[in-house]
């Protein structure tokens, strides 16, 4: 299961309107069980590495970059770029492609937008396995990007993180980097993507570094990721809670045990007396955020292969 065997069988444009096309590649069998892998940041893009996950031979992997994300047009975009719009994107790639149910997977932020399809439209969802799912409510935002949460284990990260605030409330901080990722001076823009950037990459996977990224890419990803928290996800949490029951799909949810972006205790919060016997939350002992993480690869992998079985 490897990137070099996976047969491209189709990649294509797809005009969602606004001004918008959303980039779709489909790989693997095209007689296979149809899944779409949608990916997190929210603004990360897909790369052919996620395929990685898949058994090629069985599935029929369908890669989406979202609105603004990776190779969609125009890269960046924040216009119309929302909640509502990224879920009505992926029901229109699936009657695009005459797909009547597919699978779905998804790490981060796409995990949360996988969880708030399938329960949007529970006909048309056969199972799904999600990992490092995060709750986009006030205590996952404020643990994730504010002075009380992980600002309180990643002490010098944190503080380089916020190097050149002059306060650390929340508001102040998100205002902070939009002036800089939208200054008109290259150099500005770069420092503070590369800040943005390596924060989260501190909580996803300590240790690591940020390697030599597309600039654009990094860019635009820091762009939608800032945009998307400073308006409370656009009501995904609210969203969350009024849809989870109505979820029919299995749904595997596999959080690491130092999962840093999304701590475990977060997720426990959130579907306590919520989550139906369909979904079925596992803690996955020594696993980080990242899937550069060889526990968490594994154990997303494992299911996703009995995914395919069942």
């Amino acid at each position: 299961m490897s990137a070099v065997q996976s047969p491209l069988l189709s990649r294509t444009w797809l005009d969602v309107g606004d001004d918008h096309q959303i980039y779709v590649a489909q790989y693997g069998n095209p007689n296979g069980i149809p899944l779409l892998y949608l990916h997190g940041g929210p603004g990360a893009g897909c790369s052919t590495e996620d395929l990685k996950l898949f058994d090629l031979s069985v599935y029929q992997v369908i890669l989406l970059d979202q609105r603004g994300a990776g190779r969609s047009r125009p890269r960046g975009e924040l216009k119309h770029n929302n909640l509502h719009t990224l879920l009505d994107d992926i029901e229109r790639v699936r009657c695009w492609l005459n797909v009547p149910q597919w699978m779905l997977a998804g790490g981060s932020f796409g995990a949360t937008l996988a969880l708030l399809y399938s329960a949007c439209y529970p006909n048309r969802v056969i199972s799904q396995v999600l990992w490092g799912l995060f709750i986009p409510n006030p205590a996952g935002i404020e643990w994730l990007y504010g002075n009380s949460g992980a600002a309180r284990l990643f002490i010098d990260e944190y503080r380089a993180f916020t190097q050149g605030v002059e306060c650390q409330e929340l508001e102040v901080l998100l205002a902070h980097y939009r002036s800089k990722l939208e200054n008109e001076c290259q150099e500005i823009r770069h420092d503070a993507t590369a800040h943005w950037l390596s924060w989260e990459m501190a909580l996803a996977y300590p240790g690591s570094m940020l390697g030599e990224a597309n600039t654009p890419f990094s860019q635009s990803l820091a762009s939608i990721e800032l945009y998307y928290v400073a308006n409370d996800y656009f009501g995904a949490f609210e969203k969350l809670i009024v849809k989870l029951p109505l979820i029919q799909c299995q749904t595997y949810v596999l959080q690491g045990e130092m999962d840093w972006v999304c701590p475990f205790k977060v997720l426990q919060d959130f579907f306590k007396g919520r989550a139906s016997q369909l979904v079925k939350v596992t803690e996955i002992k020594g696993g980080y955020h990242a899937l550069a993480d060889v526990k968490m690869a594994k154990a997303v992998k494992d299911a996703i292969r009995e995914m395919a079985k069942q």
